[in-house]
């Protein structure tokens, strides 16, 4: 057996994909020390994933980045309760930052785009509309989905 025909699993983590710009990522968190670590996904095929360490100075760049807004409460009115969403990327159109985001607990829940204003890592997300919102959706189911 060769060591890449094994089948490793973490104990106590969960796991978040997501681009950031434009590399696929798997962010793994263990709650219980509220440790994080990343990794590059570099191929997949089914259900098997080949994971690449990027480097410490891109993790903690990514990291650092998106420390405060990679979970986000989303609430849609004053009315609705708010539900967790999760970064599933993270891209620059036009100048402009952009995040979108799936709702932690739904596999196939809505996703929603927001504009990043401010500064790294104390950005203020913005909702969109009108032709923003429809360059930005397209741009987004163009390159992420």
């Amino acid at each position: 057996m060769e060591f890449s025909d094994l089948n490793i699993r973490f104990r106590g983590t969960t796991p978040f994909v997501f681009y950031f710009e434009n590399v696929h990522l798997l962010l793994l968190t263990y709650e219980r020390d509220d440790a994080k670590f990343l990794f590059r996904i570099a191929s997949q095929s089914g259900t098997d994933v080949t994971l690449d360490y990027p480097g410490e100075t891109f993790v903690e760049r990514v990291l650092d980045t998106l420390s405060k807004v990679f979970f986000v409460q989303v609430q849609e009115g004053e009315e609705a309760e708010a539900e967790e969403y999760v970064l599933g990327s993270y891209f620059e159109l036009n100048g402009k930052l952009y995040a979108a985001y799936y709702q932690r607990e739904k596999v196939d829940g809505e996703v929603v785009l927001f504009r990043l204003e401010g500064d790294t890592p104390d950005y203020l997300l913005e909702p969109l509309e009108g032709d923003e919102y429809q360059r930005t959706a397209s741009y987004f189911l163009e390159n992420y989905v």
